[in-house]
């Protein structure tokens, strides 16, 4: 239902980053994957004991948000200042718990 939202926001998100450069742009999708490897592990930690082919997929897709995050810091991504790390993480949440209402 809140696709579109979510695809415009992420596009309008994507242009603001590219506008700060290269440099930014790149620490940019760092911080993103760091802060989605987080909410995977964290989904990982509530996973039922048994539930293994759910912590199979979940594991995986952590570990790609790593290499992704791992990637654009080695292509010259510059550590975003705390404020705007905060902002993103704020931001996150507001976007997940949405998701969970609906």
């Amino acid at each position: 239902m809140l696709d579109p939202f979510w695809y415009a926001g992420s596009f309008c998100i994507g242009l603001a980053a590219a506008a700060c450069g290269d440099r930014l742009s790149l620490g940019f999708v760092t911080e993103t994957e760091r802060q989605v490897e987080t909410h995977l592990r964290d989904h990982l930690d509530r996973l039922p004991p048994g539930d293994r082919k759910s912590a199979a997929v979940l594991t995986q897709m952590a570990a790609d948000e790593t290499h992704h995050g791992t990637m654009a810091a080695l292509a010259g991504g510059a550590e975003l200042p705390p404020p705007i790390r905060h902002c993103m993480a704020i931001g996150g949440g507001i976007l997940r718990r949405v998701a969970m209402i609906l």
